[in-house]
């Protein structure tokens, strides 16, 4: 550093002072270190402010020192300003680090006197890079419950044909406890004429851990090895990757686009032509993450305009799905137990010893291997899986497997698929080996040869959508089969659309089926459609009008009329449903009759019964999660769940919600139009992510507006003066908060409840207490008079 430098000059100093010289030799010398002692740019460097401008993105105002045409900056702004690792020469100015921009290889600078700015081009690789994630972003407040809850689902039904009845009562109790484990059991209950059966269905314990996306089954469980293998009912433990616990996640494979503008650019990304974000950006390098798609064939856009209003449009073409796994990713299922055997009929019945058993992984973006397993007494079934992505081209999958038992099988599958916006095709084919088991097949007496099949659809607005689809069986003994259909829809309107069907099978006999149909939506939720289903042996036509039954309280119904004309003769059948939601239950009835034919009917009743933050409901069935929305105690009040009209509070301010999805982000707000004026809330809106099959507490803090004065005194010698401009401290609930008083020891607070809370102040050194007491009241201002302090301490 040339600071150090003047540590010479010192040092000739010292050697004048101590030592005899001669001034010819000593004056030369001196001359030198001085020199030396100045900094390396000349004697006129002046240090000025500039405006700083990079890469025609304008900067802040820096001191920099500006010296026969070279400009030195501190390396503190120039890393400031966008240039994180700067390479120069670097020289100390007063104990701070310079760069000279003189010296930055592939930099260039100009100097605009006029403006008092400097103009400095370098490189866009040079300057850091900003990275965009296209991925959707988290909601910032989520509310994740994790209550203990219990619930009883019940159905009531009742069927009657002529002399027949039948009695059937199922039920379901699920209890979430300690935020992380649900108990689930369900049961049935049949009573005829003949005979009476109660049957144990599925009974287990869940652990679900959302935060590495893992969840654990005790108890009974369905489980799949993949393909060429079977699902089972078991009784046991299961262990899974899980990442429906996060449906949010996207675990397959995304595209990332990197590049550079030299020039401050705004960017535009479309995805199939769609616009998904607009960025500003800074002179430099750009990462694009996470760019997906859900309709496999596509192509990302990006459209860059620069500072100077030129435009720059570069295509990628991708191809995403959701077959693969992202790199690095896994998914598994392990499971290991029991076999149910008679499942519906018996309550206990296991059988043999079970593993089932499948692993996969993302080794690339584009490939993905696994292996996949199971067995029970003396059979033995393993073999590998993969699927790879052909770049743009679509996903071909295949797999293998071989059993060993009494006798040795193989099997194998290859299937392809390919999707885009308009145009989707697919085929697949498999083969087994006569002698070939899984767990599922060792009961079948017709075993399978081979299946294939192929599809092909096309769909645009304007002309519909179509398709064409074959597939075959080949059995080793039975009947093969084969079947051909064409489809075709097209929405005529916004109200209107046609669909038609036609099949050729080809079993037994051959036979071909023609069915056209038409729905019209009359309005919201309702539909009329009519429909015509023609084979060569019978011609049947149906006209049927449907209201869908709302997400909240209400009715909806279905009522048809069919009839049918074969070679036998002609028959009308009618057909009515009704469903009536009430805030407690859900009421159904059907009828169905037809010509020569006794009518039957339907009757049932459904609900559950539940407990949540030690309140009881009786409320509709539970098929996923449940929540308790809390008002104050305000009645009346409208709440909505994803903007549909659930119910209002009752007496209590209370409304129980019987159909939250479990995992996902669900909107439940409640009507500001129904909060008093004299009242308050922090929001009308949450959103609520519980786990699976479990209650939340949903509370919304209605409060009525309400304040509290009164003076503090203080009793001294016998007198009694105010405490103005004092502050105390009052302990509410578990928090300490602190309020001053005025004039004449006046004070003022808000919204505090009906109770004894505890207060303090300092006077003189000492520490005055004193209780403010709230009594219940209408009143929004409440005057509790004066409250004398007596005791200090």
């Amino acid at each position: 550093m040339w600071t150090s430098r003047c540590a010479y000059l010192e040092h000739g100093q010292n050697i004048l002072n101590t030592r005899p010289f001669n001034i010819s030799v000593i004056l030369p010398l001196i001359s030198l270190l001085f020199v030396l002692c100045l900094p390396p740019f000349s004697v006129s460097a002046e240090t000025i402010v500039v405006k700083i401008v990079l890469n025609q993105e304008p900067k802040d105002e820096f001191f920099v020192v500006m010296s026969d045409g070279d400009f030195l900056v501190r390396l503190e702004d120039i890393k400031s300003i966008g240039i994180a690792e700067p390479e120069g020469r670097i020289i100390e100015i007063s104990g701070e680090e310079y760069i000279s921009l003189e010296s930055m290889k592939d930099v260039t600078f100009f100097f605009d006197e006029k403006n008092l700015s400097l103009q400095i081009a370098l490189p866009p690789g040079l300057l850091p890079k900003k990275a965009i994630d296209l991925l959707p972003e988290r909601r910032s407040k989520v509310y994740y419950p994790s209550d203990d809850s219990a619930f009883l689902n019940y159905r009531l039904n009742y069927y009657s044909v002529g002399d027949y009845n039948q009695y059937d009562l199922t039920n379901q109790v699920g209890v979430r406890f300690k935020k992380y484990y649900l108990f689930l059991s369900d049961s049935s209950y049949t009573m005829t004429d003949t005979e009476d059966r109660f049957t144990r269905l599925m009974t287990n314990i869940t652990y679900d851990d959302r935060k590495v996306l893992k969840r654990t089954v005790y108890g009974d469980f369905l489980a799949s090895s993949g393909e060429l293998g079977s699902s089972v009912n078991m009784g046991g433990f299961s262990y899974s990757k899980a990442y429906q616990l996060d449906p949010y996640y996207v675990k397959y494979p995304m595209m990332n686009i990197s590049g550079l503008v030299p020039l401050p650019s705004e960017i535009e990304i479309y995805i199939d032509g769609m616009l998904a974000r607009k960025e500003k950006l800074s002179p430099g390098q750009f990462e694009l993450n996470n760019i997906y798609s859900y309709r496999g064939a596509g192509a990302a856009t990006i459209v860059i305009k620069d500072a100077f209003g030129r435009t720059e449009t570069i295509s990628y073409p991708f191809y995403f799905t959701d077959i693969l796994l992202k790199k690095g990713l896994h998914e598994y299922s392990y499971n290991i137990g029991l076999l149910r055997e008679d499942f519906g009929v018996e309550s206990n019945a296991y059988g043999d010893f079970a593993f089932s058993a499948f692993h996969r992984h993302g080794f690339t973006d584009s490939l993905t291997l696994g292996v996949r397993s199971e067995a029970t007494n003396g059979l033995y079934n393993l073999g590998p899986e993969g699927s790879y992505r052909i770049r743009n081209a679509g996903t071909i999958s295949m797999s293998l497997a071989g059993s060993a038992g009494e006798k040795t099988g193989i099997a194998g599958s290859l299937s392809y698929i390919y999707q885009e916006k308009r145009l989707n095709a697919g085929m697949f084919t498999k083969w087994y080996s006569e002698e070939y088991a899984n767990i599922g097949t060792l009961s079948l007496t017709e075993r399978v040869r081979s299946e294939v099949g192929a599809v092909v659809g096309y769909g645009r607005k304007d002309f519909g959508s179509a398709s064409l689809e074959y597939a075959t069986t080949k059995k080793y003994d039975g009947l093969d089969r084969k079947v051909i259909t064409a489809t075709y829809s097209k929405s005529l309107s916004n109200k209107l659309t046609v669909f038609m069907n036609l099949r050729n099978i080809r079993e037994e006999k051959d036979v071909n089926e023609v069915f056209v149909g038409l729905n019209y939506y009359i309005w919201d939720n309702a539909s009329l459609s009519a429909s015509h289903r023609s084979t060569e042996s019978e011609d049947i036509d149906m006209l049927q009008m449907q209201k869908n039954t709302p997400l909240g309280e209400g009715i909806g119904y279905l009522v048809s009329a069919e009839r049918s004309d074969s070679d036998s003769g002609s028959d009308t059948s009618l057909q009515a449903a009704m469903q009536y939601n009430t805030r407690n239950a859900v009421y159904e009835g059907e009828f169905r009759s037809g010509d020569g034919e006794e009518g039957s009917y339907r009757l049932s009743a459904s609900g559950a019964l539940v407990y949540l933050n030690n309140v009881f409901g009786i409320i509709r069935p539970i098929n996923d999660s449940f929540g308790l929305v809390q008002t104050g105690s305000l009645e009346g009040v409208r709440v909505y769940q994803n903007n549909q009209e659930i119910g209002s509070t009752d007496s209590a301010g209370k409304i129980f919600i019987p159909n939250l999805g479990s995992y996902y982000e669900n909107q439940v707000s409640i009507s500001d139009k129904d909060i008093p004026m004299d009242y308050t809330m922090p929001e009308v809106i949450k959103y609520v992510s519980p786990p699976l099959r479990s209650g939340s507490y949903i509370n919304f803090d209605v409060t009525r507006y309400q304040a509290v004065t009164g003076r503090i005194l203080l009793k001294t010698d016998e007198k009694i003066k105010p405490v103005e401009f004092y502050e105390v401290r009052m302990v509410v609930g578990d928090k300490e908060v602190a309020f001053p008083t005025g004039k004449e020891g006046e004070f003022y607070l808000e919204n505090l409840k009906p109770g004894e809370y505890g207060a303090a102040f300092d006077y003189a050194d000492k520490t005055c207490s004193i209780v403010i007491k709230v009594p219940m009241s209408d009143e929004t201002i409440i005057d509790i008079g004066g409250i004398v302090c007596e005791i200090i301490r």
